[in-house]
């Protein structure tokens, strides 16, 4: 006999109706209960959302449901304020940097370390990997005085580069340590 026919062969045990009925509705509260938790967990932020939109004067005076029924009193007035600012606009770009930069610098350089961990044998490749996952202990706070006169005579204090480099730096051994292991 060939699988196929053994396959072919095989009949299927279907789910009674009635239980499938039950099996759902047994599931209902539950669904029901968290979706009723999302939304009050989601009030929060919609509030700020929607308070953003009123006039600063306004804010004062109502709560932020005043919107729904009179939505002549949202406005986006208030994001363009924010965006004139010069200085808001520029620690926007900066964090946009900084971001960009402490996600794709630590990925890559902990895709290359992991591949070499995970498929490479050399010597030392378990003790190599056993200090890295160790460096995942050391607290930050630690490490911020000797970085700090790294970083002076390297001439990256107060630097996007610098920070970059620091995020890097302290997110890299988890990085590897989750890539490796993955």
């Amino acid at each position: 006999m060939t699988t196929a026919e053994i396959e072919a062969g095989r009949v299927e045990a279907h789910e009674p109706t009635a239980a499938r009925i039950v099996r759902y509705l047994g599931k209902t509260p539950v669904y029901l209960i968290l979706t009723f938790l999302g939304l009050l967990w989601l009030v929060p932020t919609i509030g700020l959302f929607f308070t953003s939109l009123l006039d600063p004067s306004v804010v004062g005076r109502s709560g932020w449901w005043e919107i729904f029924s009179k939505p002549s009193l949202g406005t986006l007035e208030n994001y363009g304020d924010i965006l004139d600012n010069d200085a808001i606009t520029s620690a926007l770009l900066t964090t946009l940097w900084v971001s960009i930069g402490s996600t794709i610098l630590p990925i890559f350089l902990a895709a290359l370390a992991a591949y070499a961990f995970a498929w490479l044998e050399f010597p030392g490749r378990d003790w190599l990997f056993l200090i890295v996952v160790a460096l995942l202990v050391v607290p930050i706070q630690m490490a911020l005085i000797p970085i700090f006169s790294l970083y002076n005579d390297l001439g990256l204090f107060d630097t996007i580069i610098g920070l970059i480099l620091f995020h890097t730096a302290f997110g890299l051994p988890f990085a590897i340590f989750l890539l490796r292991n993955f």
